[in-house]
């Protein structure tokens, strides 16, 4: 049984955000990132979240099954990917991430203009989220994006992923970045492989031979 306080610990959305942002909690379940995996060195809370790149960002999964599910995923203890089989089938679309991020003005590529980069950075992290939750510790393959529009900032943007399909290690995610009221900037399709060699032995070889 998973503790709540584990999960649950929602920090105070600003006032100032759009009300979109602040009707989250009621339409999800939030999650702390934090308390899910050692963070060290993560690109989002290591180098971009700071008051001129990402001011804060949110994590919600839809309901409170597909949030254990993900807490087991990146704990590693997720042993069985998502099936017509499995003990509490999840339905795909249902499987979705949504995050909310508070854009500042110091990433930009043409001035006012998020970078195409952080763009992709943020539909892979979330991508990357929804795959974990279906097969647990995974690396991208492949990720196609459409940029449609230009973000300008600073911005509030909703991103959003959820497994289309998956087949065996593999997991196919939809992504999109949006403005939480049904402007979208950028649309992705991702696939993301589970290992056979798990994550954590990946590192440790390398770390060994360095």
């Amino acid at each position: 049984m998973i503790e709540q306080s584990d999960i649950v610990e929602l920090p105070a959305i600003p006032a100032d955000a759009p009300e979109w942002v602040r009707a989250l909690p009621s339409n999800g379940r939030f999650v702390d990132r934090t308390k899910l995996y050692d963070i060290t060195g993560h690109i989002l809370f290591d180098s971009l979240l700071n008051s001129n790149g990402i001011r804060h960002f949110f994590y919600f999964m839809n309901n409170e099954q597909n949030a254990q599910r993900a807490q087991r995923a990146f704990n590693g203890i997720l042993t069985t990917p998502l099936s017509p089989s499995h003990e509490n089938p999840l339905d795909n679309d249902d499987l979705e991430v949504r995050v909310a991020f508070h854009l500042g003005e110091g990433i930009c590529g043409h001035k006012g203009i998020v970078h195409g980069g952080l763009t992709a950075t943020m539909l892979d992290e979330v991508s990357g989220a929804a795959a974990f939750s279906c097969v647990g510790p995974c690396f991208t393959a492949n990720l196609n994006i459409d940029y449609l529009r230009p973000l300008m900032t600073p911005a509030w943007i909703l991103v959003r992923a959820h497994v289309d399909r998956h087949e065996g290690r593999k997991v196919y995610i939809h992504g999109t970045v949006e403005n939480g009221e049904g402007v979208v900037y950028a649309k992705s399709v991702g696939l993301f492989i589970k290992p056979k060699v798990p994550v954590k032995d990946h590192v440790e070889q390398s770390q060994t031979k360095a």
